[in-house]
């Protein structure tokens, strides 16, 4: 009895052990705030040192997004000839995201910076902070954002922070 209790244990010590090595730290994404500044106005248009260009439809309530926190988004989506793309609306189904882990297109995370819950902007995104040289395609492969370009989002934040 002795050794087949001594044999099981082992095997008990050695199965934790072997299974310690299964398992890896989970670790958060990396988050980097990407600095730009407003660099100039075009009437109602402000445009950013990056690129982006961006109208404030209502400036909404509470304190202002910052880089690295979560916030919840509705968004419809458009190219420049008003052809609709994308939208959360049309699905039922607003985007979660973290600006700065790099989830999204680099002008999108940038552009919620400073919004604030309720808040609308439209965004005006250049194809070097959009899908840039390559198409986008759906999942047939039809081509629905072609290369180069220009990206105009209409978003609403829901919540900051949730």
């Amino acid at each position: 009895m002795v050794t087949r209790r001594a044999g099981l244990w082992a095997a008990a010590t050695l199965g934790s052990l072997a299974l310690l090595g299964c398992f890896n730290k989970i670790t958060a994404p990396t988050c980097l705030a990407q600095s730009f500044t407003v660099t100039d106005t075009l009437s109602d248009t402000l445009v950013t040192s990056r690129g982006l260009q961006y109208i404030e439809v209502t400036a909404g309530t509470g304190a202002p997004l910052p880089w690295c926190t979560q916030v919840t988004v509705d968004y419809d989506a458009y190219l420049l000839d008003s052809t609709k793309f994308d939208s959360s609306r049309d699905r039922g189904v607003p985007l979660h995201f973290v600006p700065g882990v790099g989830d999204l297109i680099d002008g999108f995370e940038q552009g919620v910076i400073g919004m604030q819950t309720t808040g609308k902007r439209r965004l005006i995104i250049p194809p070097s902070l959009g899908y840039g040289a390559q198409p986008l395609r759906d999942q047939n492969g039809t081509i629905i954002v072609p290369a180069n370009s220009t990206l105009v989002f209409d978003i609403e934040v829901i919540a900051i922070g949730q």
